[in-house]
């Protein structure tokens, strides 16, 4: 074999390992997903689809609850944004406060807002009464329930906007910034004529990534509609219901792919956002200011009171659900049902945590175990994947994992389903271990090839020229320049593993049964759902609210501690392009 054809091949052997991955657990199960939508009696799941009366109901809520999630949380997080990247100190606490709903995954964070939203001793209608409205059943009152919901999702995906567009005002250089300060711009100038228009490609970013993920999200829907009715459904929750619920696999199969064509218009656009500069792939693109003196409009004098005024109470708005799952899981439940509710610790009673802790032990030894495997596979799967795409050029590559991030995990669950259960993995940490890369592995491709492109090519191209093959170059080379990365990519996998519900949901039966090789697969996203107050039948005691409280904290307290301790790492791998002018 020439010296030619064998660099060839160790160049291939860079993406391979991802390349096959995706093919086999996300391509084929959307195939197979959309093979069986339309069974051999043709397209009849489909026209039964669209004659099923509920279905405009379902897909109305399903886009209240995606642009109203998209839009408030891309501008909350743009002012919250702005709000940390001005301060002269305090900027690192500010940008924790916003992390923190992030650290609670979806199925806690509803959890602790069902308490919230109780109609006899929720602190929602108190706060209400103080501004002379009346008592609400918010997730009981069908005309609201959609809107509640919303509320529950603008909290949860405030912090990814956030870090998408702080991330892009950071990525302007000092020099430009140092300029404005020199031609006596003020604050407000700055943003409005600078900062936001050269992030712009950030906010768009951030705007469809979280449009997307919430047309996905199955988790919140489904805990807050214990009930299960349609007037807050949505179409990943109907694509479960009808399939894995009601057995009704064809009809639910063509809602998946109803979903899949709604997402990939959005998903469409968000590749035309990433991809749309071919010397950089995968950067979003930036507008460029066209000078640095800006206009001293009424806009630029009014954004910077308004962006403070408006970051308090957003801070209030993302903060306390944490500080209440905190409050309710650490006292007595007496103090729990009382209205107006206590806000301030009053009594100190761990008990009820401590019994929840002793309670979660297999579920929380599951999740580690699958969590820390699946970010280790990411990193070794992805990484020369992501190097591959920047440098080789396979553009092609990076459009598939963006497309698969952005799809809806109901959009080949039944077709992932399918393969762990003809391969008998059901109920086992393999089933696990081999499906959660789904979700981590396109996202890393991603983000890595933003990182890949930012570090300077001579010292590889040294390598290459001292004989190394493409493989050599980036084991012996790139990857000690990219560590910083690599580790905000590993620890971002560990987070996206610990989260999931819909897999462990689908692909699990018990708790581990500290056997080995082990079998049960519960996770702690499984485990929260136990104590849904809601919920018929769940595992609940009289201090029902304690043990959701302290369900929620097991589950927040790995990521929380993530967050805090590598907040710059995550900054810096999650979305390290921008304008470097």
């Amino acid at each position: 074999m020439s010296g030619a054809s064998y660099s060839k091949l160790t160049g291939r052997l860079l993406y391979m390992p991802a390349l096959v991955y995706l093919a086999a657990f996300g391509v084929f199960p959307l195939l197979l997903s959309i093979y069986y939508s339309s069974p051999s009696s043709g397209l009849s799941s489909y026209v039964a689809l669209f004659e099923f009366p509920q279905l405009p109901i379902v897909i109305r809520n399903t886009l209240i609850f995606s642009f109203g999630t998209a839009g408030f949380a891309t501008l909350l997080g743009l002012l919250l944004a702005v709000f940390a990247d001005s301060l002269p100190r305090g900027s690192r606490l500010a940008s924790i406060l916003v992390y923190l709903p992030f650290t609670v995954p979806f199925t806690a964070s509803a959890l602790i807002w069902t308490t919230i939203y109780d109609p006899i001793y929720g602190p929602a209608n108190y706060f209400a009464s103080m501004m002379g409205l009346p008592r609400l059943n918010w997730l009981g009152q069908p005309s609201l329930q959609i809107y509640s919901t919303t509320i529950v999702s603008i909290w949860s995906s405030v912090p990814l906007a956030f870090l998408l567009i702080l991330a892009g005002l950071r990525s302007v250089s000092k020099s430009v910034r140092e300029a404005s300060r020199m031609d006596g711009m003020g604050l407000g100038d700055y943003y409005t004529n600078i900062a936001i228009p050269l992030s712009k490609g950030s906010i768009l970013t951030a705007f469809l990534l979280t449009l997307i993920l919430a047309f996905g999200n199955f988790d919140l829907p489904y805990i807050l509609n214990s009930g299960y009715s349609y007037s807050m459904a949505t179409l990943p929750f109907l694509v479960w219901f009808e399939i894995f619920y009601q057995n009704l696999i064809s009809q639910g199969l063509a809602a998946g792919v109803l979903l899949t064509a709604l997402v990939s218009v959005f998903s469409y656009l968000l590749i035309r956002t990433t991809l749309g500069n071919p010397a950089r792939p995968g950067r979003v693109r930036v507008a460029r200011a066209k000078s640095l003196r800006g206009s001293h409009n009424t806009l630029s004098k009014a954004l910077m009171p308004a962006t403070y005024t408006v970051s308090v109470l957003s801070l209030a708005f993302l903060v306390f659900p944490i500080y209440w799952m905190l409050l309710i899981a650490f006292r007595p439940g007496t103090l729990n049902f009382v209205f107006p509710p206590l806000i301030y610790p009053k009594v100190f009673n761990p008990a009820t945590f401590i019994a929840t802790l002793r309670q979660s032990e297999p579920y929380v030894i599951t999740t580690l175990a699958v969590s820390i495997v699946v970010m280790g596979f990411t990193i070794i799967v992805a990484a020369p994947a992501a190097f591959s795409v920047a440098r080789q050029n396979k553009r092609w590559l990076l459009l598939m994992c963006i497309y698969l991030y952005g799809l809806p995990s109901t959009s080949y669950v039944f077709g992932v389903y399918t393969i762990i259960y003809h391969i008998h993995l059901l109920n086992t940490w393999a089933g696990l271990m081999l499906t959660f890369p789904l979700f981590t592995v396109p996202f890393a491709v991603w983000t890595l090839t933003n990182f890949y492109s930012t570090l300077p090519k001579h010292y590889e191209e040294a390598s290459l020229i001292d004989g190394y093959t493409p493989l050599k170059s980036f084991y012996r080379v790139v990857m000690p320049l990219a560590r910083p990365g690599l580790f905000a990519t590993a620890l971002l996998s560990f987070i996206f593993s610990w989260h999931l519900l819909l897999f462990p949901l689908v692909l699990s039966e018990t708790p581990y049964q500290y056997n080995f090789p082990p079998t049960g697969s519960f996770t702690v996203t499984n485990f929260a759902t136990l104590f849904d107050p809601q919920s018929l039948g769940s595992t609940v005691t009289a201090n029902v609210w304690g043990q959701v409280g302290s369900a929620g904290i097991i589950l927040a307290i790995p990521v929380m501690l993530i967050a805090i301790l590598a907040q710059d790492y995550l900054l810096r791998g999650l979305y390290p392009g921008g304008s470097r002018e």
